[in-house]
């Protein structure tokens, strides 16, 4: 008992400390933040024209609210409206036991809303235990098990993998993580275990994204050339609609066994966000793969995460990032070649339409 008491004083102290750090911090003046955060998005941010936004009338409509002797509930709540009117799911404004997630329709969340905040829009419309349950034949594995201390907050495994049917492998990712040297050894198991796999399902539905370059090699398994699959531009800094050169993003064929002779359904819905659609774009330029389920989330953007003088943590959308015909999807989101979207009903009910679809398309070309 002893032992817990003293481990508890150690967290309390620390507690107190930090607290009496953050509160004594050189924090600046409130003009000084104001201005740094408007002059950092002016010079950086990538979606001023995508989203009709003017950048220097709303530095004009709120600059007459700032003032010196304000609070910081004043200024964080200036931020709050600019970042709401942007209406962008990669960009936030944070201080000490608060956050503002700009394009959510949510309030303010502190430290108890984050332990059960997630970023995927409710939609009821795939379950991963119904397909552990009804779907993936005998056993089924989960790899790359993971601790996050960010949203969505909990311990889980972000590979599920298994048999469809005699032909045709499963695998399911919840996200993109950037552990690489973890992933690249889940793909290569994954591949190995279901080398005789005539076809495979690849389901990135509810995935709400991370890093896309580790699970590239889960794409260059099925190609035979060097492709262009985006084409991305990150901003420049003279002026507020103006970008740095095209760059090219690109996926070629690995050196290890490759799968382009066989059939994939690539399982996509609303909640496919982000680096998952950088993937999405990756897997549609292949001319094996067949997208299936309802149209992706519509976030693109790499991001870039700073603070103000204040300390106050800020993310923005710094890349305006394009397919391979350079046709621009954000807050619009990647549609599907097959539309077929799940109900609540149908999940309730056992039933996963967008995967018995995948399953019987496979099965015929298989044929």
């Amino acid at each position: 008992m002893r032992k817990y008491l003293k481990y508890i004083g150690v967290v309390c102290f620390i507690v107190i400390i930090s607290s009496w750090l953050h509160l004594n911090r050189d924090r600046g003046n409130q003009r000084e933040n104001f201005e740094y955060f408007f002059k950092t998005f002016e010079e950086k941010y990538a979606l001023f024209e995508v989203k009709d936004i003017d950048w220097n009338a709303l530095h004009s409509q709120y600059e007459t609210r700032v003032h010196d002797s304000m609070t910081d509930d004043e200024l964080f709540k200036i931020f709050q409206e600019v970042l709401y009117q942007l209406n962008d799911k990669h960009s936030y404004i944070y201080r000490f036991n608060e956050i503002y997630f700009s394009g959510y329709n949510l309030p303010v969340l502190n430290y108890f809303d984050l332990l059960k905040f997630d970023f995927r829009v409710p939609t009821d419309d795939f379950s991963l235990k119904l397909i552990k349950r009804k779907y993936l034949k005998n056993d089924f594995e989960k790899r790359l098990l993971i601790y996050s201390f960010l949203p969505p907050m909990g311990i889980r495994s972000i590979f599920t993998t298994g048999w469809l049917s005699d032909s045709i492998a499963y695998i399911h990712m919840t996200e993109m993580s950037n552990k690489t040297d973890k992933v690249y050894e889940a793909i290569d198991d994954f591949f190995e275990k279901y080398d005789a796999a005539h076809s495979f399902v690849i389901d990135i539905r509810d995935n709400i994204g991370g890093y896309s370059l580790p699970v590239k090699a889960l794409a260059e398994r099925f190609t035979n050339n060097k492709q262009i699959y985006a084409i991305s531009r990150l901003r420049a800094p003279e002026s507020i609609n103006t970008y740095q050169k095209p760059e090219n993003w690109i996926i070629e064929p690995t050196s290890q066994k490759k799968y382009s002779d066989r059939q994939v359904a690539l399982l996509t819905n609303k909640n496919t966000q982000s680096a998952a659609e950088l993937l999405t774009l990756m897997m549609k330029t292949l001319p094996n793969v067949t997208l299936i389920g309802d149209t992706t989330t519509g976030i693109f953007s790499d991001t870039h995460i700073g603070k103000l003088p204040n300390g106050w943590e800020y993310r923005m959308s710094i890349r305006k990032t394009c397919d391979a015909d350079d046709l621009f999807w954000e807050d619009i989101g990647i549609a599907p070649d097959i539309l077929i979207k799940n109900e609540k009903k149908d999940i309730d009910n056992g039933i996963d339409k967008v995967l018995d679809y995948s399953i019987q398309m496979l099965t015929n070309k298989n044929r």
